[in-house]
């Protein structure tokens, strides 16, 4: 067997074809995109467009189905590659090379923040005397559990979890809309103009971030056909979820107190009564799901970090760099002296990999129109 077979027969390996049904690739993008961005949307999109800020999230998300959709096309043009390999193919083994570098550090940085925002939340509200550091290090150890699995592990988990996942924000959501004030909610349309919804709506992007992985999953999907129905439903629920606890977030609050919320999502369940009085402390019992929200999250994207430095660098198995990885996302985590230095570096690495993600995808994209290029060609 020549060199040249090896690698082709350890690409296969690493991608597991076909062992990705579509429900789970569905839930893989849900799962990964509702992480820290429920805790904090609120406040952040608020702060620009005011009662406008749905409008924002509606754009956004059209414009990231959008880009899955063309992430998506991309990928059913090389089904049996990631985009590791194709993009070496549609430019060359730097520029390629180059771009997955980037592509899997964002992954693994994003991870970090997620795990440190969340570490920071657990640790303001219910572990208050606990060091940041030891939430931290339990949170990876969990993490590198799941991520040592294949990517048939990592479906029917993300599949299974979806439920615990999207249930604290329907019943948020449901507890909500009883104790909103509608006088908070006017002018609908935010009464500035359309300009703060633009900027608005170029956050609310950022906040949509995750769906990329699908770069990775493509050649594991059982019927690639219906790849585009499950991307959509995959990216529908975020977006329905970060629509609904924004409205009712303004209804409850109104625009001003909401900007001297750190948690808005986790106050608005504080302030939320539930029925009967069965629980005093609900915060706690939602703070329980929302462990699996950022476990699934965070899990996918160092998953997906993990997965692309092995095709990257051609290692047998993936996880050769689960454990060489952890100090690296291990610090970077605890990097950032405080919540806000948290909140302004993820605010940059958002702005950052939009940019990346955006360009890289419709660049490819053309590429591969232009020279007519697709996945049943020799290398």
């Amino acid at each position: 067997m020549n060199s040249v077979s090896v690698v082709k027969e350890m690409m296969m390996g690493m991608k597991e074809h076909g062992k990705l049904t579509e429900r789970q690739f569905a839930g893989i993008i849900a799962n990964t995109m509702l992480g820290a961005g429920t805790l904090v949307m609120p406040r952040t999109l608020t702060s620009s467009a005011g009662t406008g800020s749905w409008i924002a999230i509606l754009i956004g998300g059209g414009l990231s189905l959008f880009v899955l959709m063309i992430i998506i096309k991309l990928g059913l043009r090389f089904p049996e590659e990631t985009i590791i390999e194709y993009g070496v193919r549609l430019t060359n083994k730097w520029i390629g090379g180059i771009i997955s570098f980037l592509l899997c550090t964002y992954w693994l940085m994003i991870s970090a923040l997620v795990i440190r925002i969340f570490a920071s939340m657990l640790n303001s509200t219910i572990l208050l005397n606990t060091p940041i550091e030891v939430i931290i290090i339990a949170m990876l150890l969990t993490i590198t559990y799941f991520v040592r699995g294949d990517v048939e592990i990592i479906g029917r988990i993300n599949e299974l979890y979806f439920i615990f996942v999207i249930f604290p924000i329907i019943y948020a959501i449901f507890l909500g809309v009883k104790e909103i004030h509608p006088i908070r909610l006017l002018p609908v349309t935010g009464g500035q103009g359309i300009t703060p919804i633009l900027f608005a709506t170029i956050s609310s992007f950022f906040s949509f971030l995750g769906y990329e992985i699908v770069f990775l999953l493509i050649p594991s999907i059982t019927t690639k056909k219906l790849a585009y129905n499950y991307g959509i439903k995959g990216i529908t629920s975020p977006l329905f979820a970060y629509i609904c606890l924004t409205f009712i977030s303004v209804g409850i609050f109104g625009i001003e107190e909401l900007q001297t919320l750190t948690w808005p999502t986790l106050e608005l369940v504080k302030v939320t009564p539930f029925p009967g009085l069965l629980f005093e402390r609900l915060e706690s019992f939602f703070i329980s799901f929302w462990v699996i929200a950022i476990f699934t999250t965070s899990g996918n994207l160092y998953y997906s970090s993990i997965l692309g430095f092995t095709q990257l660098f051609k290692i047998k198995e993936h996880k050769t760099l689960i454990f060489p990885l952890l100090p690296v996302i291990y610090l970077l985590a605890v990097y950032p002296e405080n919540i806000y230095k948290v909140f302004k570096y993820m605010n940059l690495l958002s702005v950052f990999a939009a940019i990346l993600i955006v360009t890289v995808t419709f660049f490819y994209y053309i590429i591969a129109i232009i020279r007519e290029k697709k996945g049943d060609e020799d290398s």
